[in-house]
């Protein structure tokens, strides 16, 4: 019979999530913000119609579902474009990074979360570190604005900070996740570790991956692409796990930035899409019913909640400085980069699974409000901004050929 209730547990997830989507959709918001809000709804503190224990089917799919999303998000990423942008969307990413950074970790402190514990306030810094490229490359492609400097550089640096978000997510599992103690001996050694991977991960992928592309191409049997890109994904997320202490979904972006430099990454994108629009939306589910909604909606919650998310907007806001002397517009950079979405939400999953010594409830259901409204308000901001600047005259970045960077998470 357990096998029995896991498949009405999937059955639930999957209706819940296409609906929730669907309604997003028809007021053109994220369905991610769908998926994640019918999670709450039939989550085990509201409605109670599904159980997501560690191990169990619902878990397994989501930690795959994350593992896909990560891979997808990777894929979209072409090096070639983040090193044409420059300088102007690294100084861009830098402040979008830095600034969030220092205001969640005085913030936390400041308002006692987790006791004023610095590992709360670590955490808390980092998750507001995200950026989701993806919500916001789809208000620029539905505006007709995507050949514009300011997506371009949006795009750029929204790209660069899901890199350094995601290091500084894997330092902080890392350093917390296994005593839940932050041991400053320990960063150092973390931190190296983490770029010796990436750098070795990407010099060793690129040399091999011509010839694991031969291979598949030669291969008769159909959905050879879709199984052996799958295998280079998990491979590399058992690597990073296994040789460097770094959480999977970390491995699995790796594979993605390596894959992505193949000549046939559109075939690719296109054969992995299937797998990813079924397992992405139950990891989204599955985050959302992890979220006690009794402790969202308590006043102290709430109000802290609030509080970060006016945060964490004014921390990407801050990111348009890095435009000075520019003739782009600060503003709809800033508000470009704040929507946090299902970046934000890997952050809220980790915080809940791999750091529940460390993150309680109440920081979870902060971290996910700060998620929905900065998803939920940037794209209705980015949109008037959009619609009143003037037409583009000239281009002082070259188009990105990489594609939509966070279209998976949509």
């Amino acid at each position: 019979m357990e096998i029995v209730s896991s498949l009405v547990d999937l059955l639930i997830i999957l209706v819940a999530a296409k609906v929730g989507a669907e309604l997003m959709a028809w007021i053109r918001q994220p369905p991610v913000i769908g998926e994640l809000i019918m999670g709450m709804i039939v989550g085990a503190s509201v409605l109670g119609w599904i159980d997501i224990t560690e191990g169990g089917l619902i878990s397994i799919l989501a930690e795959l579902g994350v593992i896909v999303l990560l891979f997808q998000v990777g894929l979209e990423i072409q090096m070639g474009d983040m090193l044409r942008l420059g300088p102007v969307a690294m100084f861009v990413a830098g402040i979008g990074v830095v600034t969030p950074f220092a205001l969640g970790y005085i913030a936390a402190q400041a308002l006692g979360l987790g006791g004023g514990s610095t590992e709360v306030a670590l955490f808390m810094g980092a998750a507001m570190t995200a950026t989701s490229v993806g919500i916001t490359a789809r208000v620029f492609s539905d505006l007709g604005k995507m050949e514009s400097d300011e997506a371009r550089v949006v795009i750029g640096a929204a790209v660069i900070d899901d890199v350094i978000g995601l290091v500084i997510l894997a330092v902080v599992v890392g350093l917390l996740g296994g005593s839940g103690e932050f041991e400053t001996t320990e960063l150092w050694s973390l931190g190296l570790r983490v770029i010796l991977f990436l750098a070795v991960a990407i010099g060793v992928g690129a040399l091999l991956m011509p010839y694991l592309l031969r291979l598949l191409d030669a291969l008769k049997v159909p959905g050879s692409y879709i199984i052996g890109t799958l295998v280079i994904a998990v491979s590399v997320g058992i690597a990073a796990e296994s040789l460097a202490g770094l959480e999977p979904i970390v491995g699995a972006f790796v594979a993605g930035l390596i894959v992505a430099q193949a000549d046939h990454i559109h075939r690719i994108q296109t054969e992995i899409a299937p797998i990813g629009y079924f397992l992405v939306p139950i990891f989204f589910l599955a985050v959302g019913a992890q979220v006690d909604v009794t402790v969202m909606f308590q006043p102290s919650v709430l109000g802290a909640g609030l509080l970060i998310t006016a945060l964490a907007v004014i921390g990407k806001i801050a990111a348009g400085l890095g435009t000075l002397g520019r003739p782009i517009r600060r503003t709809v950079v800033g508000v470009g980069m704040i929507p946090r979405g299902e970046v934000g939400l890997i952050f809220a999953a980790l915080g809940a699974t791999q750091l529940s010594s460390v993150v309680g409830d109440e920081e979870i259901a902060i971290v996910v409000l700060m998620v929905v409204l900065t998803t939920l308000v940037a794209p209705i901001v980015l949109g008037r901004l959009l619609r009143a600047a003037p037409a583009p005259t000239s281009s002082q970045f070259p188009p990105p050929t990489g594609g939509d960077a966070g279209s998976a998470g949509d």
